[in-house]
């Protein structure tokens, strides 16, 4: 199964959706989610195992794993 996590910072991380292509129910639920969640501000990455991260700007169904994460701000 895929998921899709937000990252909060100070509090760890919250699973929003997991999904199994071979289900397009599931599918369906976490691209919603994805949606509802990537709010300007957050950037998304896919994640494809140590070292292999790639952002992206909309839902990748075919990603193993999704991080949303807050912007960084600095000042």
């Amino acid at each position: 199964m895929s998921k899709l996590r937000l990252l909060k910072t100070g509090h760890g991380d919250l699973c929003l959706a997991e999904w199994d292509v071979a289900q397009p129910g599931t599918v369906g639920e976490a691209e919603r989610a994805f949606a509802e969640h990537f709010t300007p501000g957050r950037l998304a990455f896919r994640l494809d195992g140590p070292g292999r991260t790639k952002p992206i700007r909309e839902f990748d169904a075919t990603a193993p794993e999704i991080l949303l994460v807050p912007a960084i701000q600095g000042g």
